[in-house]
């Protein structure tokens, strides 16, 4: 503090290293001796600060080599300041990404089931697309099924007894049950037969698969009440886009923060890595451009997963994807898909700015 003495503001920067620099920030932020200052906040991407770097010739590294390589960077200029920690932004970003996290180890998990399910009943995960089956082979009468019984085991079973058991799991929900069950029974006549010893090893294998996705599945839903009262602390009008939901919602209002601090929806769309890279020389102007892919990739996740139900519920994002997806030569689902997001970005920047509802008539095609 007595450095700072005879001046009447303070500049402070960190460098954005994942979660590390956060701590720092956010005690910084709260100092209470820092406050006579007015500090004006700067977060640096690890980026910006090597590239800075490299304009000095042979400088060494230590920490207070770096602390003035940041201070050179905020006085070189064009760098805008951040604004100081918001705890209702910081809550609803650590509750969203878990989120995310929790989303990812489930399709992991189903993935490693399904090989497991492979080697052990063998189009049991076709199944549904061509036979009276499970409409969701992870349900619960499906896992019912999985953990309990072997193909043997159900290959011997009366079909009248594994009907009646798929109906009580399935909660009578079920439409035919003495279909799904021959179904079943079909299945287990036709898979491979392994050595009982392979067999058994990966039953269990399947059986923990599947006792972990439902201990996620569990997660998810505990995790949505507190993530719902968070995002209703906010005051926002992102969930009046059809298709974006209080989890999507949530996502990507945690990850925008305060929308002031993005002067523009290109900075917007930057900041998600929803921007292109121009590679042009003289009259040559590269066609395919690749996606820049920097700043959040949670932000850009959850854009571009909110855009594929956005573009099915609004009309007007659906004729935008569909035109793009008409113009596009490869690749064509991911392309009109990522540049809907782009449009959502744009038209997201607008409702937070202005706090205003949603209405495809003014933001249409």
């Amino acid at each position: 503090m007595a450095q700072a003495t005879g001046y009447d503001r303070l500049a402070l920067g960190l460098e954005a290293t994942s979660v590390y620099h956060w701590p720092l920030f956010e005690t910084l932020s709260q100092a209470a001796a820092l406050q006579p200052w007015d500090p004006q906040w700067f977060v640096l991407n690890p980026k910006v600060v090597q590239a800075f770097r490299q304009t000095y010739v042979d400088r060494a590294k230590t920490d207070r080599s770096d602390a003035v390589l940041i201070a050179d960077a905020i006085r070189f200029g064009r760098l805008r300041p951040v604004p100081p920690p918001d705890p209702r932004f910081t809550a609803l970003k650590v509750l969203t990404r878990h989120r995310y996290h929790l989303v990812r180890t489930v399709a992991a998990e189903k993935t490693r089931a399904l090989t497991e399910l492979f080697c052990l009943w063998g189009g049991y995960a076709q199944a549904r697309t061509d036979s009276a089956f499970f409409s969701d082979i992870f349900g619960q009468a499906s896992q019912h099924v999985l953990a309990h019984y072997t193909p043997d085991q159900v290959a011997l079973t009366p079909l009248t007894t594994l009907a009646t058991e798929i109906a009580a799991v399935g909660g009578n929900r079920l439409r035919a049950p003495d279909d799904i069950a021959a179904t079943v029974q079909a299945l287990a006549r036709k898979a491979f037969r392994l050595h009982p010893q392979e067999s058994q090893a990966r039953h269990l294998s399947l059986v923990m698969h599947l006792d972990t996705i439902q201990a996620l599945q569990r997660q998810l839903r505990a995790l949505d009440k507190p993530l719902a009262r968070e995002l209703a602390a906010l005051a926002q009008t992102l969930t009046s886009v059809p298709g974006i939901g209080p989890v999507y919602g949530a996502g990507i209002l945690a990850e925008i923060g305060p929308v002031g601090r993005f002067p523009s929806d290109d900075a917007l769309a930057k900041y998600a890595g929803l921007t292109w890279r121009t590679h042009q020389s003289g009259p040559f102007d590269a066609p395919d451009r690749p996606l820049t892919r920097s700043g959040s990739s949670y932000l850009r996740y959850y854009l571009v997963e909110a855009a594929d139900r956005v573009r099915v519920r609004d009309p007007h994002f659906g004729a935008f994807y569909a035109r793009k997806y008409a113009g596009a030569t490869h690749h064509a689902h991911h392309r009109a898909l990522v540049l809907t997001a782009r449009k959502l970005v744009s038209v997201i920047y607008g409702l937070l700015t202005r706090g205003q509802l949603y209405d495809g008539r003014r933001f249409g095609t």
